[in-house]
């Protein structure tokens, strides 16, 4: 006979979250190969494996792919600025010593440790050794070096490790970072022209690459001009990750020397980093935030909040080690990125994963523009208007016989009329705002100008922030808690 118990089973994947039928999520990064500037409806991981082989791009994309079923439009760019290495530690136990062959270059940003299992002589047949490209958290299997001075990684780009003469121990161990190629200002400037020309659909954009104020400035103006020519789009990016011997507040205090005044209401700018799960190759590298914040913006309608917590933890993320320590930013934690502006990513007490902090937009201080389902519930509103007024333009319609050539007040009703009920159909009915109006100007002398103004109104959602409330032990179920402001 059994314990007397109760069971609760917790199901997850329940709300049945989805992406929306026509999220396309684009992507601007570097990659080992494929075209440039060429933006191609993607819906399979191994078709970019195919197309782009490896890299930001390839990563980026899958990750996409995999945990939110979007389609992905990617955009290699060029890469005048090339991968690297930092710096090489080698403890091998022996007297050979190590190099990096800097003739060779990294596709993307890794970890790198090779640790030996078996020692010997170097150019002897005998010493085994397992790598690992994302800092010991995954590891191959065994291999023999054999009579070979040297180790490839051919899944970093065929980054090569040069051994000299002499012996390696059963212990040994080497260790280096690489960073991967990245796109200048005038590189991603191409890209964010190429998505404005293309008439393949598109929802967000993710840019891969370490932005700094001079790309945010042309990121910005790219999407500025998108928004012009009809396009209202908004992306999401990175800012550099942490220096290894850099403390939180250190890092705080150069990011936001470093963009200073800039601003956009265009673009979230991430900070932090985090260990994020490879679609690609299942190992778990140090990727920005971006990589697993602009999917899920894309998977969700304009009006979310992505630190509601229905819409987390994200997927295959974390800023946690293997005892609960954060050994990634968490601003729950180190707090201040968030007022810089900055989006960055958290924990919550009792509950497992990594959520996100606020959807910031790098907006002004004190932008209508915080968030960016803001951005995005407007966006939408200029697209309803754009769609509707279009088949407007060079209609005749009848002005008053008072000389005035003011729009007939009956005409003007009728166009607010259609105007209000699809923004009403768009944006209330839909619950992506509390209220929306159009109004179409009653004193505009449109029969000699040929020009009326109007204008929009959108009363936007409100986002609970803050709940703030009491508890206190009380004498008896009857008595009054004694409240202090």
């Amino acid at each position: 006979m059994s314990t007397p118990s109760i069971e609760i089973e917790v199901l997850d994947n329940q709300l049945g979250i989805r992406a929306p039928a026509d999220a396309v999520l684009a992507i601007v990064a570097t990659a080992a190969d494929g075209p440039f500037y060429t933006p191609v409806p993607t819906t399979r991981t191994k078709d970019l494996v195919d197309t782009f082989v490896a890299g930001p791009l390839v990563e980026a994309g899958a990750y996409a792919i995999e945990r939110y079923g979007l389609t992905v439009l990617p955009v290699r760019t060029d890469a005048s600025v090339a991968g690297g290495f930092g710096t090489l530690t080698a403890d091998l136990q022996g007297t050979s010593e190590a190099t990096i062959d800097d003739t060779t270059e990294p596709t993307d940003e890794l970890e790198v440790v090779i640790r030996f299992l078996t020692g010997g002589t170097v150019g002897t047949d005998g010493i085994t050794y397992q790598y690992s490209l994302d800092g010991g958290r995954t590891l191959s299997t065994t291999r023999a070096l054999g009579t070979a001075n040297n180790i490839v990684l051919p899944e970093a780009g065929n980054v090569r490790v040069n051994l000299a003469e002499g012996t390696i121990g059963a212990r040994g161990q080497l260790s280096f970072p690489t960073t991967a190629p990245c796109w200048n200002a005038d590189e991603l400037a191409e890209a964010i022209t190429a998505l404005r020309q293309t008439q393949a659909r598109w929802t967000l954009l993710e840019v891969y690459g370490d932005l700094d104020s001079v790309a945010l400035s042309a990121l910005d103006a790219g999407l500025e001009a998108m928004h012009s020519s009809g396009r209202n789009r908004r992306a999401i990016a990175h800012a550099r990750k942490p220096n290894a011997d850099e403390t939180p507040a250190t890092y705080l205090a150069a990011l936001s020397t470093a963009f200073g005044d800039s601003f956009s209401r265009r673009v979230a700018v991430c900070a932090g980093y985090a260990k994020i799960d490879s679609s690609v190759s299942r190992r778990r590298y140090r990727r920005p935030p971006s990589l697993a914040v602009a999917p899920l913006a894309a998977s969700v309608t304009e009006e979310i909040d992505l630190a509601e917590l229905a819409y987390g933890p994200l997927p295959g993320v974390h800023i946690r080690d293997a005892n609960g320590n954060p050994d990634e930013h968490d601003e729950t934690v180190f707090p201040g990125l968030d007022d810089a502006r900055f989006l960055t990513l958290r924990s919550w007490e009792n509950r497992a994963g990594v959520w996100v902090n606020n959807p910031r937009l790098f907006a002004p201080v004190g932008s209508d523009f915080l968030y960016l389902q803001y951005g995005r519930v407007i966006d939408l509103a200029c697209d309803v208007v754009r769609t509707e007024l279009e088949p407007i333009l060079s209609r005749g319609v009848e002005v008053l016989r008072d000389g005035s050539g003011r729009i007939d007040p009956e005409v003007a009703t009728s166009i607010e009329g259609q105007l209000n009920a699809r923004l009403g159909d768009a944006i209330v009915a839909k619950r992506k705002g509390t209220a929306v109006t159009f109004t179409l100007s009653r004193t505009d002398d449109v029969l000699r100008t040929g020009s009326i103004g109007w204008q929009v109104r959108v009363l936007p959602l409100a986002y609970i922030k803050k709940l703030r409330g009491t508890v206190a032990l009380v004498a008896s179920a009857s008595a009054p808690a004694n409240v202090r402001e």
